[in-house]
């Protein structure tokens, strides 16, 4: 996805919080980079299930990737761990999953049909 090299896989950006609406099948990430300027927000959209290990009160992003090959070890071994804890998923067309990754702090699994970057506005 161009979008997530334009950003180079929004590494050393700070992840402030995480929004899911179950009924709107929406995941929200609102990211901010250290300079506090740039401020995004990531929606993932045909969203259907999330998966968050380690929020703190301070997130930092590794990376972010789209793993969109059903076949590759990556994409079977972050299928397994949604399977594992959303078991209702199991046997449901499969989607694309966005892995993010941590230096320090939250890591996740959003299966998902699109995603759109958006400038976020600041408070």
């Amino acid at each position: 996805m161009n979008i997530i090299e334009k950003y180079e896989s929004f590494h050393d950006w700070y992840l402030l919080g995480v929004a899911a609406d179950r009924d709107r099948k929406l995941v929200e990430l609102q990211l901010i980079f250290d300079n506090k300027i740039d401020r995004v927000r990531l929606l993932f959209q045909g969203a259907s299930r999330c998966l968050v290990d380690d929020f703190l009160i301070q997130n930092i992003i590794y990376s972010l990737k789209v793993l969109d090959d059903r076949e590759s070890d990556a994409y079977k071994q972050a299928l397994a761990r949604l399977d594992e804890s959303y078991p209702w998923g199991e046997n449901q067309p499969l989607k694309n999953i966005a892995s993010i990754q941590a230096t320090l702090g939250a890591e996740l699994l959003v299966e998902f049909e699109a995603m759109e970057v958006e400038p976020a506005t600041t408070e």
